[in-house]
């Protein structure tokens, strides 16, 4: 009797030993992160403002995901730019459920979002308009966030001044936060419910790529610069005595183009660097500065020309060869330069510009 008593009692230990085994798994095992799926379709851009890097976007969101925990409830907007002027009204006042099992909410929305616009190529630029969304309180070890391939942009977009692509953005984005924003993470804050602010988390990404119009900068900007040099060009054909008329072109040229440059990017933000219009307004300063100096080195040299043919009068005969051989060279020497110049500054101007549009444009 007393065997068997011992007996029972160490088949009762042995279960609850397992039974302990099998408490402590299941309270240190991890649960599955629950997997949401968003899609996001664009139907208006507007308001595009360079230089807050900010534009107004109308959309429709929706999620599916499964679990009991509704994850729209703590998704944001990261780049969003004016909270409380964000609009996001759910369609259905709960969550309906799918065939599939899963959950599903849809909401309309707008707001005014920002994004950091690239002028480095302006006025032949290309940017993104995006609408940037992650969970606020879950990481990707608890969350797992991916874009539904139905995200799409409105066939019927139209954003004037800019050339839309057909192809929209949808893309997820895995980031780590530079910060833990007082949580350490997998401490004490994991342990007690907390988020771990440290974790990866995706960010899912939508939009659309915009293109400025070319016709932009080669039909409405590049003509008058293109017409000022072409008057600056003019002055090669004007013979070197008429030194008003050349010099007052050129610098009647140079202040032009300042003119031109002032209007053209009075609308860009300051950058502290250089756009490629500016880029083409600071090499037809070159250019312009050339030729003003060309036009100094042509007049010293006619002018040196007509004091020689001035003095032949009355010089005697045996210097008066060597004079007219040193006059006729300072003639020669002033329409080479001219001609010469008449061929080089085009050329290199047309050089310098093809070079300038061809790295914005590569």
């Amino acid at each position: 009797m007393g065997a068997e008593n011992s007996r029972s009692a160490d088949i009762a230990l042995c279960c609850r030993a397992v039974l302990l085994a099998l408490a402590l798994t299941l309270l240190t095992q991890t649960p599955a992160p629950q997997k949401v799926t968003v899609g996001l379709h664009l139907r208006n851009i507007e308001g595009i403002t360079l230089e807050e890097n900010a534009y107004h976007a109308n959309f429709v969101l929706w999620a599916m995901w499964d679990g009991d925990r509704d994850p729209t409830k703590s998704l944001r907007f990261t780049n969003l730019l004016e909270a409380w002027a964000l609009t996001l009204n759910p369609v259905f006042d709960e969550p309906i459920s799918l065939p599939d099992g899963r959950k599903y909410q849809r909401f309309t929305g707008e707001g005014r979002f920002f994004h950091k616009f690239e002028l480095g190529s302006f006025p032949l630029d290309k940017q993104q308009v995006v609408l940037e969304l992650e969970d606020a309180q879950r990481g990707d070890g608890e969350l797992t966030l991916t874009v539904d391939p139905e995200s799409s942009v409105a066939d019927d977009l139209k954003v004037p001044g800019w050339i839309l692509d057909p192809v929209g953005i949808e893309e997820a984005v895995q980031r780590t936060s530079a910060s833990t924003f007082g949580l350490q993470p997998g401490g004490a804050a994991s342990k007690s419910g907390l988020p771990d602010a440290g974790a990866k988390k995706t960010t899912l990404r939508f939009g659309a790529h915009l293109q400025r119009p070319r016709r932009v900068f080669f039909v409405t900007m590049f003509p008058p610069i293109l017409l000022v040099m072409m008057c600056c060009w003019f002055i090669f054909f004007l013979r070197p005595v008429h030194v008003e008329a050349r010099v007052g072109t050129v610098i009647t040229a140079l202040l032009t183009i300042v003119f031109l440059q002032l209007a053209f990017t009075d609308d860009l933000p300051y950058l502290g660097t250089t756009v490629l219009l500016d880029q083409v307004f600071n090499f037809s300063y070159v250019i312009i500065t050339g030729i003003l100096l060309e036009c100094v080195v042509v007049m010293r040299w006619h002018d040196h020309f007509a004091a020689l043919e001035a003095s032949l009068a009355s010089m005697p005969e045996s210097e008066r060869l060597s004079v007219d051989a040193e006059r006729r060279a300072a003639r020669t020497r002033y329409e080479t330069i001219d001609r010469r110049a008449k061929q080089f500054f085009p050329l290199a101007y047309a050089i310098g510009c093809a070079a300038i549009i061809a790295v914005h444009l590569s």
